[in-house]
Formats: structure tokens, sequence, C-alpha cells
């Protein structure tokens, strides 16, 4: 039997289109890819490290589950300049659900991408809390309000790094798959640009 290739995925910001990455990690992991680093900005983050914790299947019926008013239920007004919402509440129903773990003690590495604003520098999250370093890293800018972290003021991590595939460049693994929600879509055409209609 084979062994299985190594891989280290880049997951990169993208907002709800993020939840694409659920079907990208499922796809590695049918072909039997072993995932052992994940590198994540914003939604990328919180899909990655999700996954890290081993509760990527249970966030995953739970999201297909929603519904608007559940979404509505989830959002908490901040009243502040810097945020509509202060995301503590989507963070502790993630937490309650799903469990808390250190960064540190998950079975694979795991690094959540942030922006300090103060200073234009991203910042790499890999020790402490798992939702904590998730929260600093989808802090969309106006809509969710930033998180203070060691004296930073930090944001999400796509303002800086959408793909943030240096975080992994010291793993060694057999690949490195950095997956990008930025792109245009595709049309029949240009997907499949010698197939012919048949008339």
């Amino acid at each position: 039997m084979a062994e299985k290739k190594t891989v280290s995925l880049a997951l990169g910001s993208g907002g709800a289109r993020g939840l694409a990455h659920i079907g990208a990690i499922n796809w590695l992991n049918e072909r039997d890819y072993q995932i052992e680093s994940i590198a994540g900005s914003s939604m990328g983050a919180l899909v990655g490290g999700i996954y890290a914790i081993g509760k990527l299947d249970v966030y995953s019926k739970w999201v297909k589950a929603l519904n608007r008013t559940d979404v509505i239920r989830l959002l908490d007004f901040a009243y502040s300049r810097t945020g509509l919402f202060s995301g503590e509440r989507i963070m502790q129903k993630l937490k309650d659900m799903l469990g808390d773990a250190r960064i540190e003690d998950l079975p694979i590495s795991f690094t959540a991408v942030a922006s300090d604003i103060d200073n234009g520098r991203e910042v790499w999250i890999n020790k402490g809390s798992l939702f904590d370093a998730i929260r600093a890293s989808i802090a969309i800018p106006s809509v969710f309000t930033p998180v203070k972290y060691h004296g930073r003021t930090l944001v999400d991590g796509g303002v800086l790094n959408p793909v943030p595939i240096a975080p992994t460049m010291r793993d060694i693994t057999d690949l490195t798959i950095a997956i990008s929600l930025s792109g245009k879509d595709a049309s029949q055409e240009e997907l499949f640009p010698h197939r012919q209609e048949k008339k």
C-alpha cells in the first residue's frame, strides 16, 4: 500500500465563499492525502482551525442547517465606530458546540493569520486559544470589531495576506496547496474551450 502524500494547506480569505474550503478539504481526505499543516486567513482560518480540532463535520452540518433568523440571533451589535458586531456571541457558540483547544496541542500544525493595523504588518498566531486566534483572523474591518492581542490591534488576516503561504514554508511535506477564493467565476466556455455544443 502506497504511503499517503502529506500536504500543507494555505486557505485564503473570502467571506462566505470560504465554505468552499470544506469541499477542498473533504476532496483531499477522500483521496488519501494527509493534511499535516494549515495556515489560514479570515474564513480560511475558521475552516482550517475547525478541521484541525477534528470537528469539521459537526460545523458543516450546523452551517447547512442555519436559516436567516439563526444568523441574526448570532450577531451581537457592538455600537462601536470600529465595527458593527463584536463577534463574541458567535465565538461562544462555536466554543460551546465544538470545544476549544490550545493551538500547540492540536494534532496538526495550525497558524491563523491576522493583520496589525497600527503597524501594517501581518501577525501569525500559532499558540494559545484556537478560537481566540480565529476571532482575530476574521475581524473584517467595519464589520467585526478589532481584537487586542499582546498590545496589538488585530483585524482580518486577508487585509495583508489573503492567501497565507509563508507560514507553511518550513513544513516538511510532499505538497503545499494554496486555495484562493478571489478568482472570477469561469464560464462553461472558459472551463471547456474545446467542447462544442451539438446543434
